[in-house]
């Protein structure tokens, strides 16, 4: 029996309709055979116990017998019912010899038509049809010329009108039923054609759908590639050059531009493009008035992707002579927060190569690429705010060493200087970039690498300690400075006239910094006091 496949569907909707009819009727042969024999056994034993005539019993017997036999025995398909049709004709034949055509044989007739056409085919119908007229036509002639009687003696003689009555019936309702499944059929052809229809446009759709998500799916990850490398560079000079390289390798297109806004924030600067007009403009610094009606100005102003789908047409060739193969634009907002540091110009030779639904995901990677630029901006600021600290750091270090070595003499010497060809090494006593003295050694002998580490990691562990004995030396000075000048303050303000006052603080004073002299005076005249 054979099964339509489910990997490997008919090629029309036709050869659809016959296979699945044609399993129908296969799976419909079985129980059909087996209730006509279920109920043929019912009817036959009667009608052979109150049969007269022995030729009637034996039709009716060899028809049950064959019919059984098919049944039974696995048959092809067509074996089966040509041997059931044919059963239901002898049924016909018999029925019409034993009452003529007055009797129940229209019956047998009539429904070898319907069975015909239903289990074989409209053809089979037609031929069934024919067969029957043609059966009509002989047994007619037979018995009207009395050549032939119905065995059953009582039976009504039938005249030349009750046979064309009869023919004639069998024709309308033969017609009826075979233009009626013809029509049937049809109907089934067309539901399986709109059907057919439905399934190829959900099959394709679905096949576009599917290109679609693996079309964005690549873009997203094209994306995240491009945000990946950005993240990591911090040179906001080396950022936009690599991002357009990125991006130009990933989505081959044609042109890519970053334009940043100026202080002034009316003009957005072309400062990295792509190609050899991306040369040309950034040699002629190339900047577009943020007010105009340019795609790069409208998006910085809306802060929305803006697309420039008839990139062909004449006024753009006008705009962009530098750039005579674009077809698609898109301009894109490179915000950060609330603020709009410029704008992603991306071309492409393709028409329509931007569609609405891109606005989101390619803004996605301007968004990366902008705070990217941010970073690498803030990351700048932050290193030249550090190299400002250690150079004032530098500064102060200098400027108080040389203050303290001016004031003591800081050299320390051990050994004999008196090595002639000795070996010497000089190592920087450095602190924070700021060499502060110089650890010089002489030996008889050449100095290892192990003992050049070794010194050079004492100079650092000495210039550090230095560093700390000197702020530790700073901080008493300040301290006792502070100590006396609360003494002498408190002091001062113990005494309850101007005249204590004057002499607490020219005491104190000279008491406290061992000067020779010291004398105060109050006057308009703006004289000196010491």
């Amino acid at each position: 029996m054979e099964r339509i496949s489910s990997n490997k569907r008919p090629i029309n909707p036709e050869e659809t309709t016959r296979l699945l009819y044609k399993n129908w009727r296969e799976r419909f042969a079985l129980p059909l055979l087996i209730g006509v024999l279920v109920f043929g056994a019912i009817v036959l034993v009667p009608a052979v116990g109150a049969s007269t005539s022995l030729i009637v019993d034996a039709i009716f017997i060899t028809a049950y017998i064959i019919t059984g036999l098919v049944t039974v025995i696995r048959f092809s398909y067509t074996v089966r019912m040509s041997v059931f049709l044919f059963a239901v004709y002898v049924l016909g034949l018999g029925e019409l010899l034993t009452h003529g055509v007055l009797g129940d044989s229209l019956i047998f007739f009539f429904a070898l038509i319907v069975f015909s056409t239903i289990l074989l085919s409209p053809r089979a119908g037609i031929v069934v049809t024919a067969a029957n007229i043609l059966t009509f036509a002989l047994f007619a002639f037979l018995f009207l010329s009395g050549q032939l009687t119905p065995l059953n003696p009582f039976a009504s003689p039938a005249k030349l009108e009750d046979w064309f009555s009869a023919t004639g019936v069998i024709v309308m309702f033969g017609v009826v039923v075979i233009l009626g499944f013809q029509r049937l059929e049809k109907e089934f052809i067309e539901a399986q054609r709109q059907i057919d229809s439905t399934l190829n446009t959900l099959t394709e759709e679905r096949r576009n759908l599917e290109i679609k998500v693996a079309e964005r799916t690549q873009q997203l990850r094209q994306i995240n590639e491009i945000g990946r490398h950005v993240a990591g560079i911090l040179n906001p000079d080396e950022l936009l050059p690599r991002a357009a390289n990125i991006i130009e390798n990933e989505f081959k297109f044609y042109y890519i531009a970053f334009f940043l806004v100026d202080l002034s924030g009316q003009w957005a600067e072309l400062k990295e493009a792509t190609g050899e007009a991306g040369r040309v403009l950034r040699e002629n610094k190339y900047r577009l008035d943020i007010n105009g009606k340019n795609p790069v100005a409208v998006a910085i102003r809306a802060k929305e992707g803006q697309i420039s789908l008839d990139g062909g047409s004449e006024q753009m060739r006008v705009d962009n002579p530098l750039l005579p193969y674009t077809r698609s634009q898109i301009a894109l907002p490179l915000i950060v927060g609330e603020s709009v540091l410029g704008a992603l110009e991306i071309h492409s030779t393709k028409e329509n190569a931007f569609q609405p639904a891109d606005i989101n995901t390619f803004q996605n990677m301007a968004n990366e690429i902008a705070i990217a630029l941010e970073n690498s901006r803030l990351f700048r600021e932050a290193q030249q705010s550090l190299s400002e600290m250690q150079a004032t750091q530098r500064q102060y270090l200098q400027g108080a060493w040389q203050s303290l070595t001016e004031e003591k003499d800081l050299v320390y010497a051990l050994g004999d200087n008196d090595i002639s060809n000795g070996n010497e090494i000089d190592i920087p006593l450095t602190l924070r970039e700021q060499i502060i003295g110089q650890l010089h050694l002489a030996n008889t002998v050449e100095w290892t690498a192990e003992q050049k580490n070794l010194v050079e990691a004492i100079a650092t562990q000495a210039a550090l300690a230095l560093e700390n004995a000197r702020l530790v030396e700073e901080s008493q000075s300040i301290a006792a400075r502070e100590k006396l000048a609360n003494e002498v303050i408190s002091k001062v303000w113990a005494s309850a006239n101007m005249e204590g006052i004057l002499q607490t603080a020219v005491r104190e004073l000279g008491r406290s910094l061992e000067a020779s002299e010291v004398e105060i005076e109050i006057s308009m005249d703006g004289g000196d006091s010491e």
